[in-house]
C-alpha cells in the first residue's frame, strides 16, 4: 500500500504521462515538476488551504498532486461556483488562495494575475482571515452532508487506503484503463476513481461533462476502457438507449445513490459478461464504506449494497428497540478529521485509529451481513443527480434582504426526477420572484436551485424571531 509521502515525484509524473484527457486533443499538459515550482513561487506555506476550482482534466490531477507535494492542503471546488460561492467558502474555510483557469486581476493597477504551469491562473483574496491545517491533509466538499459552505477535512494517506479497499473490492489491476467522467471534486470520482487508479498502477482516462451515451460510448471505445463509473441518473440514460455497454469495459461500479433493482436487471441483461459492482460511501467516511458485486449475487440481493469493506465495521441504531430499520453508524480508519466550516461542531468521536460517523441514512441488515437502503435523512434529496441539502438551501435563501424565513419541499417532477420547490417568506409581499433567484444563482450551484420558488407573505410563516431579523 502506498500513501503519498512515499509516492516519489517521478511515480506521479509517470501517472501524469499516462493521464489521457479524451476531450482534448492530444497534447503534453504541464509536467508536474514546472507545476510544483512554481507553486513555490507563489510563496506557500506548508498547511495553507488552497482552494482549487479546476473542471477535469490533466490540469486539476497535477494541480492537486503538486499542491500536497507542496505540503499545501487543497480544497476542491466545483468548476462553476460563482465568485460569491467561491469568497464565502474561502471566508468559511480560511483559505485566501484560489487556482483556477480565470481570476480576477492583481490589486495593483494593471497587474496580471499569476500563472501556474502555464494553463492555470492564481489570485490571493485580500481580506481572508487564513487559517493553517497540516500538510498531508485536503478538504472535500459535500453539500449533501455537510451543507453548502462546509467540507469535510482528510488524512491523505486514509484517503489513499480506502482507496486501495476499493479498488480490491472491484478486482482493478495495474492492467485497466479506467475511465473517469463524474466530478472529480466529489470523492467518489477523486477517491474511488483517481487515488484507486494511482495505487493500483492503472491508467487514467479522464473527461467531463455534458455526459451523452453516444460520447460515453465513444469514448470507452477509442481509449479501451476497462473500468468506468456512473451514477443512477446516468445509468438510466444509458439504459435509455437500449444497447449494451461496449467491448473491453470489464466493470461497471454504480454509486452516488440507490440503483433499482430492475435497472440492475437491465444491465445483466444488456451485459451478461460485465462485472457490475453497487457501492455505497458517503465523504465523511473516505468515502467507500459498502459494496456488491451484483453480478455474483441472487436477484434478492440486487437492492443491496453489498458488505462492509475490509476495515470498516458498521452497526444498526433503531428508532425504538426492536426495529429492523436504523440508522447506519459507520466505524473506520478512514474518516474524517473533522468538518470545517463549522467552526463550533466537534470532531468526530474517535479512539485515535477509528472514527464513529452517524451517517443519517437508514438501512437493514439480513443475517448474512447485507446492507439494505431504507430511506435518507428526509433533509437531503438527490436532485438533478446530486446530493444537495435542503437546510443549506434554505441558509442560504435566508441570508437575501427581506426573506424572514424559507422551508424546501423535495417531490418527483413529470420526468421523474426528483426536485424541490422552495418557499420563501418575505416582509414584502409584492416580492420579486425573478430577482430571488438571481440572487439564489450568485451562491447557489444548479443541481441546488429549485425548480419552483413561491413567495408568500412573512405573516404565513408565524416566526417570533421576524421582527428581530427585520430590524437587524
Amino acid at each position: 500500500m502506498k500513501t503519498f509521502g512515499s509516492i516519489q515525484p517521478s511515480a506521479v509524473q509517470d501517472f501524469l504521462r499516462d493521464l489521457v484527457q479524451a476531450d482534448r486533443p492530444p497534447a503534453p499538459g504541464p509536467r508536474f515538476d514546472t507545476v510544483t515550482d512554481d507553486l513555490a513561487q507563489l510563496g506557500l506555506t506548508a498547511g495553507r488551504p488552497v482552494l482549487v476550482a479546476l473542471p477535469n482534466g490533466r490540469d486539476f490531477v497535477t494541480v492537486v498532486f503538486a499542491l500536497l507535494a507542496q505540503g499545501a492542503v487543497p480544497v476542491l471546488l466545483p468548476p462553476s461556483a460563482p465568485p460569491s460561492r467561491i469568497e464565502r467558502m474561502a471566508r468559511a474555510l480560511g483559505a485566501d488562495v484560489l487556482l483556477a483557469p480565470r481570476v480576477p486581476p492583481g490589486p495593483g493597477p494593471g497587474e496580471p494575475p499569476l500563472t501556474v504551469g502555464g494553463t492555470v491562473q492564481s489570485a490571493f483574496l485580500h481580506g481572508v482571515p487564513a487559517r493553517r491545517y497540516r500538510p498531508g491533509e485536503i478538504v472535500l466538499l459535500t453539500s449533501g452532508t455537510s451543507g453548502v459552505f462546509s467540507g469535510c477535512l482528510h488524512r491523505v494517506e486514509s484517503l489513499l487506503l480506502n482507496a486501495s479497499r476499493h479498488a480490491h473490492a472491484i478486482g482493478q489491476t495495474a492492467a485497466d484503463r479506467v475511465l473517469i467522467n463524474l466530478p472529480l471534486h466529489y470523492s467518489y470520482a477523486f477517491v474511488a476513481q483517481l487515488l484507486a487508479t494511482l495505487v493500483s498502477g492503472g491508467r487514467a482516462v479522464v473527461t467531463g461533462p455534458p455526459f451523452t451515451p453516444a460520447r460515453h460510448a465513444r469514448t470507452l471505445q477509442d481509449h479501451r476502457i476497462t473500468v468506468s463509473s456512473l451514477t443512477p441518473a446516468l445509468t438510466a440514460a444509458w439504459l435509455g438507449t437500449g444497447r449494451p455497454l461496449p467491448a473491453p469495459l470489464r466493470a461497471l461500479t454504480v454509486g452516488g445513490d440507490l440503483l433499482d433493482a430492475a435497472s440492475v436487471a437491465h444491465l445483466r441483461e444488456r451485459n451478461p459478461d460485465l462485472e457490475l459492482y453497487l457501492t455505497y460511501g458517503l465523504t465523511e467516511a473516505g468515502p467507500r464504506v459498502a459494496t456488491l458485486a451484483a453480478h455474483r449475487e441472487p436477484p434478492h440481493r440486487h437492492t443491496s449494497v453489498g458488505l462492509p469493506l475490509p476495515g470498516v465495521d458498521v452497526r444498526l441504531r433503531p428508532a425504538q428497540p426492536g426495529d429492523a430499520v436504523g440508522e447506519l453508524i459507520v466505524e473506520t480508519d478512514t474518516g474524517m478529521l473533522r468538518r470545517v466550516g463549522h467552526p463550533d461542531e466537534p470532531a468526530p468521536p474517535t479512539d485515535g485509529t477509528r472514527t464513529s460517523l452517524a451517517t443519517g441514512d437508514l438501512f437493514r441488515r439480513d443475517d448474512d451481513g447485507y446492507l439494505y437502503f431504507h430511506s435518507r435523512r428526509p433533509t437531503y434529496v438527490i436532485s438533478r443527480g446530486e446530493k444537495v441539502s435542503l437546510r443549506s438551501v434554505c441558509a442560504v435563501a435566508e441570508t437575501l434582504p427581506g426573506v424572514l424565513g424559507a422551508q424546501a419541499w423535495p417531490y418527483r417532477n413529470d420526468a421523474g426526477d426528483t426536485v424541490f420547490t422552495l418557499d420563501v417568506y418575505c416582509a414584502d409581499a409584492s416580492a420579486d420572484e425573478r430577482e430571488i433567484r438571481r440572487r439564489l444563482a450568485d451562491v447557489l450551484l444548479r443541481s441546488e436551485q429549485p425548480a419552483r420558488l413561491l413567495v408568500h407573505p412573512a405573516a404565513q410563516l408565524g416566526w417570533r424571531k421576524s421582527v428581530a431579523k427585520e430590524r437587524s
